[in-house]
């Protein structure tokens, strides 16, 4: 299968998904999210053949542009998604997940593949940027289910009991899980930290370099620290954890969007 027609195929797929599990999300019908979730199943699959073609044609070096980036986003985004729904029956997060998973895949199809620069990646690079996506997409799927936390809290102090309450897991369930995606994306750019010094070694000779990039995610790195420690030692529980979560999700896309699709022509910018 060419890579254009299995891009575009998987942003058809997530759309589908998208599509059914928004009119679930507006209905009582299970079948709808039923073909939700198959479809995102079947999507992840030709994103994750998408991902693996692309690394096969450029060696890695197509990870680093707008397609390798936006695809793996995508497909990162649809496995934390499929993990923590999966294991904790949260069918409704489909609504708040999938249309992103559906952005980021119908760019990705409509984007550059081809690197501006050559550069060794290996394995190690490959590593490094997927653990640092997976991250991404807990710390996103962690700020989405703040979100809707926020919402059910408000309609519950109100008496209003809404497609929220019938569709959730209690609130105190809800916290759990935002606390363990917090936790998980914590150890993805953790390990994607140490496999970035340990690359960029062996490309510059240096562990580290102060470049914007580094310095963003180390600002990120500490500003989740501070969060699981006064969620931990703190009591910032309930609706401080999840506006805690938004704000840090928040630091994250300004490190994306400004460091990585905004900055030069470098090895941290994904330009085509």
């Amino acid at each position: 299968m060419e890579p254009r027609v299995l891009n575009l195929t998987t942003a058809v797929l997530y759309a589908i998904s998208s599509l059914h599990y928004l009119l679930y999300l507006i209905s009582k019908k299970e079948k709808l999210a039923t073909v939700g979730l198959y479809s995102s199943r079947f999507g992840f699959l030709t994103n994750l053949f998408a991902v693996i073609l692309l690394v096969a044609k450029s060696g890695g070096e197509g990870l680093f542009t707008p397609k390798g980036a936006l695809l793996v986003f995508s497909l990162t985004l649809v496995s934390v998604f499929l993990y923590f729904s999966t294991k904790h029956r949260l069918t409704l997060s489909g609504a708040f997940i999938m249309p992103w998973a559906t952005i980021f895949s119908l760019i990705a199809a409509l984007s550059s593949g081809k690197p501006s620069q050559e550069f060794p990646v290996g394995i190690i690079g490959v590593i490094h940027i997927a653990s640092a996506f997976l991250g991404y997409s807990s710390f996103m799927f962690s700020a989405l289910l703040s979100l809707i936390y926020l919402i059910s809290e408000k309609h519950l102090k109100k008496k209003r009991f809404s497609v929220f309450f019938f569709k959730l897991p209690s609130l105190t369930k809800l916290e759990t899980i935002i606390y363990s995606s917090i936790t998980l994306g914590f150890i993805f750019i953790t390990v994607s930290m140490f496999v970035g010094a340990v690359w960029s070694e062996r490309l510059f000779g240096s562990y580290w370099s102060w470049h914007p990039k580094q310095v963003a995610t180390l600002i990120s790195w500490f500003t989740y620290a501070g969060i699981l420690h006064l969620y931990l030692y703190g009591n910032w529980k309930g609706k401080r954890l999840c506006y805690l979560s938004i704000l840090g999700f928040s630091i994250i896309m300004l490190n994306f969007l400004g460091v990585n699709l905004l900055s030069k022509r470098d090895i941290h910018s994904f330009k085509g």
